[in-house]
């Protein structure tokens, strides 16, 4: 079956819409744009379409791929300290020789929205005591596969899940989230010796790395939930990191690219901004 990631995010939305109506609130989130790249571009767009469809402000931050890491960390820290702006998320990825980590720290978690600030993961991860004291928020993409799997009404728990890619945005939260709800969790990185050794037995598939059709289906088992971040221009044509045409034969469940995890995801940070400010 193919996940509808439209449907779901419409039914999120739709939800945060009566919230927002219910309650009276006027809250805005600022996204902070140092990016040419027309994907990146998109995708901070389809988040204020969104927020303007349940009735946020949404204004956005465009700074020159030329600006430092120190002005931008001054700025981020400007925006963070208005009062105007309820939520800051800072759009990945930031030019190269930024180091992001330095600059997602001058938001604070009562005002982070993307859970990526050392204070916020350090929250989510339970690095910090007291241990017993949950986060406010997940991450998106951690909400997004939540969702998902709650709509369709799939259990992870006891479920062998691999995982491609061990980044911040969505490697790292989604398989410690897996984990810590009874999945046995593989991780494949780049690193990864034969990752079809680990990837061919898992009952869940959750990629995020960002290279086009990466997994073919002799990768993956029959029966497998396959839910692909990635987005990829290949040959005019926007493909994800799992190869749908030989994948989605074998899947229970898979998310298409464009139209799949990606609107649940957008859903998800503006849950997280109502979540925030609740």
């Amino acid at each position: 079956m193919i996940i509808n990631g439209k449907q779901i995010s419409q039914k999120v939305l739709a939800g945060l819409k009566k919230e927002i109506r219910q309650r009276k609130l006027k809250l805005r989130l600022a996204a902070v744009l140092v990016s040419s790249n027309s994907g990146i571009r998109k995708f901070v767009e389809l988040k204020g379409k969104a927020a303007k469809e349940v009735g946020l402000d949404y204004k956005i931050f465009e700074f020159p791929e030329t600006i430092t890491e120190e002005e931008l960390r001054k700025e981020v820290c400007k925006i963070v300290g208005d009062d105007k702006n309820d939520g800051v998320l800072v759009e990945l990825p930031l030019p190269k020789r930024i180091k992001a980590q330095n600059v997602l720290n001058e938001i604070n978690a009562e005002k982070d929205v993307d859970v990526l600030s050392q204070e916020a993961q350090n929250k989510f991860y339970e690095v910090e005591p007291p241990l017993e004291v949950r986060p406010q928020v997940l991450p998106p993409a951690v909400e997004a596969v939540k969702t998902v799997f709650k709509f369709y009404k799939y259990d992870v728990k006891g479920k062998k899940a691999a995982v491609f890619g061990y980044g911040l945005l969505v490697g790292k939260p989604v398989a410690y989230w897996l984990s810590q709800n009874g999945a046995y969790v593989s991780v494949i990185d780049e690193y990864t010796k034969d990752p079809q050794k680990h990837s061919i037995g898992a009952d869940i598939i959750v990629s995020g790395v960002g290279k086009p059709e990466l997994i073919g289906g002799g990768m993956v088992k029959e029966g497998v939930v396959a839910v692909d971040f990635g987005y990829e221009n290949k040959e005019g044509k926007m493909v994800g990191d799992i190869n749908f045409d030989e994948v989605s034969p074998k899947a229970a469940l898979i998310t298409p690219v464009p139209g799949g995890i990606g609107p649940v995801v957008v859903a998800s940070v503006l849950k997280n901004l109502v979540k925030l400010n609740s």
